[in-house]
C-alpha cells in the first residue's frame, strides 16, 4: 500500500477512536485528529461555523437555498473530519458563514479554504481520484473564464484604439487634401501631416491584425469552456455513480423555458445598456448553437419588448450557426407561422427567410431549400429565388441545379455560357 493510502487509513482509525469523545457542541475533540491537511481543513471549517453563529440545521437550510443539498448529519461529518466536502460545497459554505457573521467574503480567504481542501485531496489522491479531477477541472474553468474576460477587455480596448486611429487618419487625410490644394509655403507642415497619416495607417494595420487574433482567441476560449463544462458534468456523473453518499436530487419539474427566455432578454438588455455589445452578441450565439429551440420564443420576446434590432441579430446568428434542417424546423414553429400570416400595408410579413438567404452558409442554405421543396413551401421558395440572386455566381448556379427557380437575365445567361466554355473539358479529336 502506498504512503497516501496508509495516511488515509490512519486518519479513519483516529476518527473512529474519537467518536465517543465529543465536545459540548457535538463535535469531536480536534486534538484527536492527527496533524496534517485534513486537521487543518476541519479547523478552518469549524472556525467559519463558529464565527457565523449558526447551528448545523440553520446552516443546512441556508446551503439548500443556495443550491447545495446537504443533511445536518453529513455537515457534522465534514466538521468532524469523517468526510471531505466537494469544492463547490466548501466555497458556498465559506461564503455563507462569513456573510452570516456580518462580514464580506474575501476572494483570497475563499481561495485559502479551497487550497486546504486541495491539500487533503492531494494527500489522499489514490483514494479520491474523482474528487481530485473535479477540483482540477473547476480550477481550469475558473482560469479559462478569467483569461476569456481579460481577452475580451483587451479586444474592446483594441477596437476603441482602432476607431481613434481611423479618426486620426481621416483628419490627417482631410488636412492633407486641404494643404495640397493650397500648397505653397506649407511644405514642412505637409511633410509632418503626411508622416502622421502614414503612421496612423501602419498602426491601423497592426491593430486590425491584433483584433483578428483576439477574436480567434475568444472563439478558442468559448470552445475550451464548452469542453471543460462537458468534462465537469461527466466527472460529476461518475462521482454520483461510484460513491457520492447523497446523489443530487432530480427536480420534480423541468425548468420553465419562458423563465429562461425572460432571463435572456433581461441579460441582453443589461449588456446593451452597459455598452457590452460583444458579450450580448455572444449570449445570442450561444442560444443559437446550444438551444436553437428557444430561438422562436426569444425572437417573439424581443419583438414584444420593441427590441427589433436584437430580434434581427438573433435571426442572423441562427442563420449562421444552425444547420439547414434545424433552420427549417425553427422556421416552421407556431411563432414564425403567426408572424408570416400577418399583413402590413397590404404586404405579407416575412423576416426569417430573407435573413437565411443572405447569411446562411451555402451548404446549409441548400439543405434549407431542399426541405422547402420537399414540403412544397412555395412562398418561401419564391422569396429565396429573389434574394439568392445576390449570392456569388457559382452558388446561384448550384442553387438552380438544386431546383430553386432563380430568374436568368440576358447578362446572367451570357456569363453562364462563358463560364461553361472556360470550364468545359477539351474534346478529343
Amino acid at each position: 500500500m502506498c504512503a497516501t493510502g496508509k495516511l488515509g487509513g490512519g486518519v479513519v482509525r483516529e476518527l473512529n477512536a474519537g467518536r465517543a469523545k465529543r465536545g459540548p457542541d457535538g463535535l469531536a475533540v480536534l486534538d484527536r485528529l492527527p496533524e496534517g491537511p485534513r486537521r487543518a481543513l476541519v479547523a478552518r471549517l469549524r472556525r467559519l461555523r463558529e464565527a457565523s453563529g449558526l447551528t448545523n440545521e440553520e446552516l443546512v437550510e441556508r446551503l439548500s437555498a443556495e443550491g447545495v443539498t446537504l443533511s445536518a448529519s453529513r455537515l457534522s461529518k465534514f466538521l468532524n473530519g469523517h468526510e471531505v466536502p466537494s469544492r463547490a460545497q466548501v466555497t458556498v459554505l465559506h461564503r455563507l458563514c462569513e456573510t452570516a457573521g456580518g462580514g464580506e467574503p474575501a476572494p483570497e480567504a475563499v481561495k485559502e479554504t479551497q487550497r486546504l481542501l486541495y491539500a487533503v485531496l492531494d494527500a489522499e489522491r489514490d483514494t479520491k481520484p474523482l474528487r481530485v479531477r473535479e477540483f482540477d477541472l473547476a480550477e481550469a474553468r475558473e482560469r479559462l473564464e478569467r483569461l476569456r474576460v481579460r481577452t475580451a477587455a483587451e479586444l474592446r480596448a483594441l477596437r476603441e484604439e482602432l476607431e481613434q486611429e481611423r479618426t486620426l487618419r481621416r483628419r490627417a487625410e482631410e488636412a492633407l487634401d486641404r494643404l495640397v490644394t493650397a500648397a505653397g509655403d506649407h511644405a514642412r507642415e505637409l511633410g509632418e501631416i503626411t508622416a502622421e497619416r502614414d503612421a496612423a495607417r501602419r498602426r491601423i494595420v497592426e491593430l486590425e491584425e491584433r483584433i483578428r487574433q483576439h477574436e480567434a482567441l475568444l472563439r478558442l476560449h468559448d470552445h475550451e469552456a464548452r469542453h471543460l463544462a462537458d468534462m465537469a458534468e461527466e466527472t460529476a456523473r461518475e462521482i454520483v455513480r461510484y460513491g457520492s453518499p447523497e446523489p443530487p436530487k432530480t427536480p420534480e419539474h423541468a425548468p420553465d423555458p419562458a423563465v429562461h427566455v425572460k432571463e435572456l432578454v433581461a441579460l441582453v438588455e443589461r449588456l446593451r445598456d452597459e455598452d457590452r455589445d460583444e458579450e450580448a452578441d455572444q449570449a445570442l450565439r450561444r442560444v443559437c448553437e446550444g438551444t436553437p429551440d428557444l430561438v422562436p420564443d426569444l425572437w417573439q420576446a424581443f419583438r414584444e419588448e420593441n427590441r427589433r434590432l436584437d430580434a434581427k441579430r438573433l435571426l442572423v446568428y441562427a442563420s449562421l450557426y444552425c444547420d439547414g434542417v434545424t433552420l427549417y424546423r425553427v422556421w416552421q414553429t407556431e411563432k414564425f407561422r403567426t408572424w408570416r400570416s400577418t399583413y402590413i400595408n397590404g404586404k405579407r410579413v416575412e423576416e426569417f427567410v430573407p435573413v437565411i438567404a443572405a447569411h446562411a452558409p451555402f451548404d446549409e442554405l441548400r439543405r434549407f431549400v431542399k426541405a422547402c421543396r420537399e414540403r412544397d413551401e412555395s412562398d418561401a421558395l419564391g422569396i429565396l429565388a429573389r434574394r439568392c440572386r445576390r449570392r456569388p455566381f457559382r452558388e446561384v448556379l448550384a442553387l438552380r441545379s438544386a431546383g430553386l427557380r432563380i430568374r436568368r437575365p440576358f447578362l446572367w445567361r451570357l456569363r453562364a455560357a462563358v463560364l461553361a466554355s472556360v470550364t468545359a473539358p477539351e474534346r478529343l479529336p
